[in-house]
């Protein structure tokens, strides 16, 4: 189980959780709270969306720079 995480959960990916989750927090204060998108009206789900959308990206991100740094 340790080495799951250290595979898969590593400074990039806090890196990139904790930058989706303020960004979306702050899109939901900006413009999400009184719409009837149930996306955009619940600051859970959109904190839930801002975790995966950051994970993902900085897990690309961070994979990216493994294969230049391989080559």
């Amino acid at each position: 189980m340790n080495d799951f995480l250290k595979k898969n959960f590593n400074k990039y990916h806090i890196i990139g959780v904790v930058l989706g989750v303020l960004l979306s927090v702050v899109y939901w204060a900006k413009s999400g709270r009184f719409t009837d998108n149930f996306l955009k009206n619940s600051v859970i789900l959109m904190i839930v969306w801002g975790i995966l959308v950051g994970y993902i990206t900085f897990d690309l991100v961070f994979n990216a720079k493994n294969r230049k740094d391989k080559e």
